[in-house]
């Protein structure tokens, strides 16, 4: 049987009394009141409740009296159970007209309730589930493979990994035919058993939501090492380019690896936090790598004049002591701007 919650009882009683003119109290199935508009009547028994759970009616009080109001107390049935009582406080006459209204306006809520708090719990677990496959050190058991092919995932199969992150909703990108977990509130990961299907779904999600990025990983026997991939290549993907929407791991393989080497490296955190504060810094360096260090393309494609380029070069140097037309000091300058990116 579910159980009905203070909670809940209280969040329905508020939404309710904004368009009811009546006091509405909400009894558990013990007839005690657990949410009202009036909070000092809650934890009072009623017994106008007690009756309508015994009897699995309607019962109508027809004047106050120490514990209870006068007004319609209905029961609260799902799945052939009492769960509980909706109370309207007021004269009979004008509270039985809304008494079956308000009754099932509470069991839609309720129900409501109960497949939100459903579709979450399913959501939790298959969040835990995706944490146990990527993390490296797990083995791929026989439970944890069955666990995998409830969600269309199999785990002894090569696969590549689709990396989404968007920066308005995740959620408008709909791949239920597709083993797709979501990781935070603006990113998903996609995994991908049949090579082909990686570009048209590529193509799939760019249809379904234009502001996202997207990065794939190599071919792996296990999704977790496509998963460190895909991250990683996702990183270089922010820090490098400001315009760019999709990055394959093959194509920035050592890039991606060595700015997780470098993740810890204390020397590139203290120039990163140098750098990191000024944006107009950080895409006018970008701009300058993707324009292969030709000045006057990349002046153009920031339309700014180049002597504005060079002084914003020369402001870079000054703050990090790196030169970016210097060819050694420029590639320490491209893990920076990687290393931007957690």
């Amino acid at each position: 049987m579910y159980r009905l919650t203070a909670n809940l009882a209280q969040m329905i009683v508020n939404k309710m009394m904004k368009d009811i003119p009546y006091n509405i109290n909400i009894m558990d199935k013990n007839g005690v009141i657990i949410g009202s508009g009036n909070k000092e009547r809650i934890g009072i028994l009623h017994h106008g409740a007690v009756d309508a759970i015994r009897y699995r009616k309607a019962v109508e009080i027809k004047k106050d009296e120490e514990f209870v109001k006068k007004g319609i107390n209905l029961p609260i049935e799902m799945n052939g159970d009492i769960i509980g009582v909706v109370g309207i406080s007021g004269e009979i006459g004008e509270t039985r007209p809304f008494g079956n209204l308000v009754r099932s306006t509470v069991i839609l809520l309720i129900e409501q309730s109960v497949a939100l708090e459903k579709a979450n719990q399913e959501e939790k677990r298959k969040y835990d589930l995706f944490n146990r496959i990527m993390d490296t050190d797990t083995l791929y058991t026989k439970e944890l493979a069955e666990q995998a092919k409830v969600y269309g995932l199999e785990l002894n199969k090569p696969s590549q990994i689709v990396y989404v992150e968007s920066q308005s909703n995740i959620d408008e990108i709909n791949l239920n035919d597709l083993p797709t977990f979501k990781i935070t509130n603006d990113s998903i990961c996609v995994v991908v058993q049949e090579i082909e299907l990686v570009d048209p779904l590529i193509t799939r999600i760019q249809k379904q939501n234009q502001d996202v990025r997207i990065s794939i990983s190599g071919v792996n026997d296990r999704p977790s090492n496509g998963y460190i991939q895909a991250k990683s290549a996702m990183r270089v993907l922010r820090g490098l380019f400001s315009d760019k929407k999709i990055i394959f791991y093959t194509d920035c393989e050592v890039i991606a690896d060595i700015s997780e080497w470098l993740k810890q490296n204390r020397s590139i955190e203290k120039i990163t936090t140098l750098l990191e504060k000024n944006e107009e810094l950080c895409k006018t360096l970008q701009v300058y790598l993707n324009s292969n260090l030709n000045s006057n393309e990349a002046a153009g494609l920031l339309n700014i004049h180049r002597n504005t380029l060079n002084y914003r070069l020369e402001k870079i140097q000054k703050i990090t002591g790196k030169d970016p037309k210097n060819i050694l000091e420029l590639v320490e300058l491209l893990f920076i701007l990687i290393n931007r990116i957690k």
